[in-house]
């Protein structure tokens, strides 16, 4: 894999892009399967991803934000060693603290059950499962449709389940200072299931206001029947943060897409035909590209896992790590938990990542952190977006977890998300490692969960 040169240089870096589509749009065969191996396109999006992708990078942006923030280093001094941190990113991050309850309370809306509500100055979110009332009309019957959404779409209908829930006037928050607050719904995730069968949970997020003051030691949900739920603050957990550390890129790209694979069968939507083809084919271009080890078993057991999610073969001879996932989905329970970390993670290619809480449920557990500019980055077109990082978890049991997208809210050049892992936490376990990796980078967190009550 070539290394940029210190200092890098952008222009040389886009004039490689353009020769090389040059290239290909006079057919010649080298400059052809270059860009074959990143997409079916010969243009000069395709080109530069090409260049990005040889360099170790999983997009273009990626490759100019880790140009611009090298060539903001002194160009006297020598590159940056692993683990090293711009001073763009020194400034410490804004406090959180979040607070957690184990029950739910009945509304006008059906049942809430509030997961987690994150507070710091001059800002509270409540992420909460709705479940709405068995009778009546779904609030968003399911309809079978022959392509996905799109983008528009996706908002329009996200639009309309926050209109149809307008407000939750019936639930009364208040705090241990006696002070009361409003919920404003923030956004949706999901929808109400088919019509002839039982609703499905939504994902609300909820705006708190006013933002609480920090000395409020508890918050307590009250439902129009009564009910009552009260969120206790999360035990601040001793994080480690290792310093950053280079990763083969080719392995992580085919580790990336094994989770992506068993992720999807964790969630209940077996990745289909495409899924799988475009996982074999960027497959087969690492290993014909060099960049993988010769004697890495990685592509075949790529080719053994989607064989073994079609049901064409057991998952008898797949990776322990990745059998341990599949077979973990019929985990029955998963530990009620939830911490405040309160880690700043050394950026990663242009991408500073602060965690804040992470909260445990029995259907699975999230990950809620901070992302500045922003954690998506966007193809110069704005039709393609990728993750700066893959998130991945393990316990000290061997354990393994595959995260996936759980919802954002932005705001300026901060994005504030949440990762959703799977399987279920094991109940048994006591040490919990996250690990980012980007652009054959790696970063890792590991830290202490509490213990769990295992009484019956």
């Amino acid at each position: 894999m070539p290394e940029l040169p210190f200092p890098p240089d952008l222009d040389q870096l886009r004039r490689q892009a353009r020769e090389l589509l040059r290239a290909a749009a006079h057919g010649e065969p080298a400059a052809l399967a270059r860009l074959r191996a990143v997409s079916d396109r010969v243009a000069l999006s395709a080109a530069q991803l090409a260049i990005a992708r040889e360099h170790g990078f999983r997009s273009w942006p990626a490759l100019k934000a880790a140009v611009e923030r090298d060539r903001s280093i002194d160009l006297g001094a020598k590159p940056p060693l692993p683990g090293a941190v711009s001073p763009n990113f020194l400034e410490p991050p804004e406090e959180r603290w979040s607070f957690a309850g184990t029950a739910a309370i009945e509304t006008a809306e059906g049942v809430l059950f509030p997961e987690l509500l994150v507070a710091g100055p001059g800002h509270a979110v409540l992420d909460a499962s709705l479940v709405p009332p068995s009778l009546g009309t779904p609030l968003l019957p399911a309809v079978p449709r022959q392509r996905p959404l799109t983008q528009q779409e996706r908002l329009a209908e996200t639009e309309r389940q926050t209109r149809r829930i307008a407000a939750f006037d019936d639930v009364i928050v208040t705090d241990s200072r006696g002070t009361g607050y409003a919920l404003k719904v923030a956004g949706m995730e999901g929808h109400g299931g088919q019509a002839d069968a039982e609703p499905r949970p939504l994902g609300v997020h909820f705006r708190l206001t006013p933002p609480p003051a920090r000395e409020a030691d508890w918050f307590e949900l009250r439902g129009h029947n009564g009910s009552t739920v009260r969120l206790v603050p999360s035990p601040r957990a001793t994080v480690h943060v290792s310093h950053l550390a280079p990763v083969s890129a080719a392995t992580n790209d085919l580790e990336d897409l094994a989770r992506r694979l068993i992720g999807a069968s964790l969630a209940g939507s077996s990745a289909g035909l495409r899924e799988r083809s475009i996982a074999l084919a960027r497959a087969a271009a690492i290993r014909e590209s060099g960049e993988l080890d010769a004697t890495s078993e990685l592509p075949d057991q790529l080719a053994r896992l989607c064989a073994s999610l079609t049901g064409e073969r057991p998952a008898d001879d797949l990776p322990p790590a990745w059998s341990g996932m599949l077979s973990a989905a019929n985990r029955s329970d998963g530990p009620a938990v939830h911490l405040d970390l309160a880690a700043a993670l050394p950026p990663l290619y242009g991408v500073a990542i602060q965690l804040d809480s992470l909260v445990s449920r029995p259907g699975g557990w999230k990950l809620y952190l901070r992302a500045r500019p922003a954690w998506f980055i966007y193809s110069e077109d704005g039709t393609q977006k990728w993750d700066p990082a893959s998130v991945s978890a393990e316990d000290d049991l061997g354990g393994r977890y595959v995260s996936s997208f759980g919802g954002s809210t932005r705001q300026n050049d901060l994005e504030e998300l949440a990762l959703q892992f799977l399987p279920r936490l094991n109940p048994l376990a006591h040490r919990l490692t996250l690990r980012f990796r980007a652009a054959g980078e790696q970063v890792t967190v590991a830290f202490d969960l509490p213990a769990v009550d295992l009484a019956p």
